[in-house]
């Protein structure tokens, strides 16, 4: 079993903290790095766009696993690294958590 690390974050200027796995804190990271945002802030768009029934962390997974479907499954759209335009997976994998 993959072991949890706690991390300090920021939601709307309140602190608290998120448990996930070192690959899923990698996968945020390697989001952040191709989309050129800061992880809190993808977790304030992740944390205002999410179902209410879903915890952030939930949410948070569910996110990078569509983020990273949309890259591997959408050939008709080219995503470059490190862009931020509204065509970027960033965008239909927030919508697809709602």
């Amino acid at each position: 079993m993959a072991e949890l690390t706690n991390k300090i974050i920021f939601i709307s200027n309140k602190k608290t903290s998120m448990r996930l796995a070192a690959a899923e804190w990698k996968a945020l990271e390697i989001i952040c790095e191709r989309e050129r945002i800061k992880r809190n802030h993808l977790l304030e768009l992740i944390n205002n766009r999410k179902d209410s029934k879903l915890g952030l962390t939930s949410s948070v997974r569910l996110f990078a696993i569509i983020y990273f479907y949309h890259l591997l499954t959408d050939n008709k759209q080219n995503y470059a690294p490190q862009t931020r335009q509204i065509d970027s997976p960033i965008f239909d994998a927030i919508s697809g958590i709602l």
